[in-house]
């Protein structure tokens, strides 16, 4: 194949032309690298290197002591004098005067003095003395209760019946409930204490 002349002419013009354009392309380019560089805030590292003492000390923190507490003063001993009775206070109390009769007699409690006699063998160690029920101590009003008791072996009452009543059923209730509380000899049977039964006739003087 035979190129003419003026056709290789045309093939290197265009082999320069295409030369140049790449070679201003590349010009351009590593100048626009270059100005950014220059443009490009630079950053810089130090390292630096401390050297370590080995005379530094090692402090050690300590809390402070706690102060002291302060003690006690000794408390004076005081001597108490047994022999000699505390003194009493005076104390100013106003107490009413109640109209209460003292002999224990009458519409208060009824006459002691008949009290719990009859005619068995129960023998009263310890008496209690009935009260006499209001309506006969307004009206003043006397009588008397029998009763029949029985007596355990230690004394006491386990049972209360009605004999009879003078006036009736105005003294029962006060009567049965005295007795109740009332306390005597046990019976014995060859050294043994056991129970027994008797009457007892209650009186009540309420007229005083």
């Amino acid at each position: 194949m035979i190129i003419d002349q003026k056709t290789a002419i045309n093939i290197s013009i265009t082999f320069i032309v295409t030369v140049g354009i790449f070679l201003i392309i590349q010009s351009l380019i590593t100048r626009n690298s270059n100005l950014d560089l220059e443009n490009r805030p630079q950053n810089y590292i130090e390292f630096i290197r401390i050297k370590q003492d080995d005379n530094l000390e090692q402090r050690t923190r300590t809390l402070p002591e706690k102060p002291p507490q302060p003690k006690r003063p000794p408390q004076p001993e005081v001597e108490i004098d047994d022999t000699k009775p505390p003194p009493m206070q005076n104390l100013d109390i106003d107490i009413p005067d109640f109209d209460v009769p003292t002999d224990f007699k009458g519409a208060f409690l009824g006459d002691i003095s008949n009290l719990g006699s009859g005619t068995s063998q129960l023998i009263p160690l310890v008496k209690v003395a009935p009260r006499c029920p209001p309506e006969a101590a307004l009206a003043g009003i006397n009588g008397e209760v029998l009763l029949n008791l029985l007596v355990n072996s230690s004394g006491r009452v386990q049972e209360i019946r009605l004999v009879r009543a003078n006036p009736p059923r105005v003294f029962n209730r006060e009567a049965t409930k005295a007795v109740r509380r009332w306390q005597f000899k046990p019976k014995t049977i060859d050294g043994i204490a056991v129970e027994q039964r008797g009457e007892l006739k209650v009186e009540f003087i309420c007229n005083v």
